[in-house]
C-alpha cells in the first residue's frame, strides 16, 4: 500500500492550566468527601450546627484549594524531575523527551535504532490484553540503545503512552509514523494502529471530527463524576443530621 505523506518536524503542545485545574476536580471532591466524612464522625455537632451556606461555601473552598495544590504540585514536581518530561520533539533525527522546566533530556529514540522484528509478518505491531475484563492496547517494537540514545525508563512496548498526555497526540503520532515511512521504509507498521488512533491508513491525515468526538465524551464523563461526586458529599451530609 503506497502511503502519501510529507514529513514535518512537529512539537507537542502543553495540556492548559485551566483543563489541568479542572480535572483536579475530581479527585478533589473525593479528598473534600473523606475529610468531610471525617468531620462528621468526631465533629459531628460542630458540622450540624452551621448553616448550608457555610457548608457549601467549606466545599467550595476545599475543592478550589485542592485542585491549586494537585496544580501546582505537579508543576513544581516537573521543575526538579530527571524522569519525567512534558514537552516532545520529533524531527529528522528521531523522537526527543525534554523536561522544559530544567532543560533535561531524559530520553531519546533515534530512527536509525528502531530494529526490525526476526520472524514477524509487522515490525510495529500491536496486542490487546484482557486482565480482570480491563483492555490494554500497546505495541510491540524493537530498540537498541547506544552511545547517541537514551532509551526511556518505561517499557518501549508501552508505546501509547509516550504521547497520550499530549492535546496533539494524534500529530505527534503521525508525524512518528511518517518518520518510519521516510526515515526507516524497511520498518513495517500494522496498519491497524493507524485507524485505532484516528489516522487514515493511506494519507496517515488525522480524523479531526472524530478526535473532537472523544473530547466530548471526555468531558461528559468528567462533569458526570464532578455531578456524582457532589450527590455523595450532599448525601452524607443529608443522612448525617
Amino acid at each position: 500500500m503506497t502511503q502519501k505523506t510529507v514529513f514535518h518536524p512537529v512539537e507537542s503542545k502543553e495540556v492548559p492550566y485551566l483543563q489541568l485545574w479542572i480535572t483536579a476536580t475530581i479527585i478533589s471532591f473525593f479528598i473534600v468527601a473523606i475529610i468531610f466524612m471525617v468531620l462528621m464522625t468526631f465533629f459531628s455537632n460542630f458540622v450540624i450546627s452551621l448553616s448550608s451556606d457555610k457548608i457549601l461555601l467549606f466545599i467550595v473552598l476545599q475543592i478550589m484549594l485542592f485542585n491549586t495544590l494537585i496544580c501546582e504540585g505537579r508543576k513544581y514536581y516537573l521543575k526538579r524531575s530527571e524522569k519525567e518530561y512534558n514537552k516532545v520533539y520529533i524531527d529528522n533525527n528521531g523522537i526527543t523527551f525534554l523536561n522544559s522546566h530544567n532543560q533535561t533530556v531524559i530520553a531519546k529514540i533515534l530512527w536509525k535504532n528502531i530494529q526490525p522484528r526476526a520472524n514477524e509478518k509487522f515490525d510495529i505491531d500491536f496486542s490487546i490484553n484482557s486482565l480482570n475484563k480491563e483492555y490494554k492496547f500497546y505495541f510491540f517494537w524493537n530498540l537498541k540503545e547506544n552511545s547517541t540514545s537514551k532509551i526511556p525508563s518505561w517499557s518501549p512496548n508501552k508505546f501509547m503512552f509516550m504521547f497520550a498526555k499530549f492535546p496533539n497526540k494524534a500529530d505527534l503520532l503521525k508525524t512518528f509514523f511518517t518518520g518510519i515511512i521516510f526515515f526507516r521504509p524497511d520498518i513495517k507498521t500494522n496498519p491497524e494502529i493507524y485507524s485505532f488512533y484516528r489516522l487514515n491508513p493511506i494519507s496517515l491525515e488525522v480524523d479531526r471530527q472524530g478526535i473532537k468526538k472523544e473530547n466530548k465524551v471526555m468531558l461528559l464523563i468528567i462533569l458526570f463524576s464532578i455531578i456524582m461526586s457532589s450527590i455523595i458529599v450532599f448525601l452524607i451530609y443529608v443522612f448525617s443530621l
